[in-house]
């Protein structure tokens, strides 16, 4: 057993910035929020927003799926809800740009709460058997989304804590959320009928 390196016990000097410190508080608060929310909205209180609001409800509705998506809760439901309540194009777009930033806002918190900067960063922070996870690739972000219920929030804690960048996460993230949300959004319009 080797003596533990004296230099892990020191302060490096530099302490985080100010957002940093802030985000790590504030997002988990916000993911906790999204989850309550998520099990107090059903579709007819989504339809009775549009009703309310008419067509500025996309304002609303968008971030509130991307808070949503972001917390370990599905958010299928509102995108089966915008299927039903606008014409499909616009709905398949409002399902896939709530996804988007629902994402993006995930693996940013999770790179936040980990600490991780790059791919370097992240082999040194992690086992050694996880750091050979092809947390990059192509294949595992666009296939590892498609798994329902969890690949959402599988792909975007691997991919934060293996140390893709954010660039190659966000660029096959959009690819991967297409199929999702044109299927959800053509079931709600064929259930609920577009308004």
């Amino acid at each position: 057993m080797s003596p533990a390196d004296p230099a892990e016990d020191q302060p490096t000097g530099k302490s985080q910035p100010l957002w940093k410190r802030i985000f790590r508080v504030a997002l988990p608060i916000v993911l906790l929020v999204g989850c309550w929310f998520a099990f107090q909205t059903s579709g007819e209180d989504l339809r009775a927003m549009h009703q309310r609001l008419g067509w500025i409800a996309p304002v609303v509705t968008v971030p509130l799926h991307a808070v949503i998506a972001a917390a370990p809760v599905p958010s299928d439901v509102i995108v089966i809800a915008n299927g039903g309540l606008y014409p499909y194009p616009f709905a398949v777009l409002l399902g896939w740009l709530g996804w988007f930033l629902g994402s993006t806002l995930e693996f940013l918190t999770i790179r936040l709460l980990t600490g991780v900067e790059s791919a370097e960063d992240a082999r040194r922070k992690m086992p050694t058997w996880l750091s050979r996870w092809p947390a990059g690739s192509p294949w595992f972000l666009v296939l590892g989304r498609q798994i329902p219920g969890v690949g959402a929030h599988l792909t975007a804690g691997v991919a934060a804590a293996g140390g893709v960048s954010l660039k190659r996460y966000l660029l096959w993230t959009a690819v991967a959320i297409v199929p999702g949300a044109l299927l959800l959004s053509a079931i709600g319009a064929h259930l609920l009928g577009s308004v």
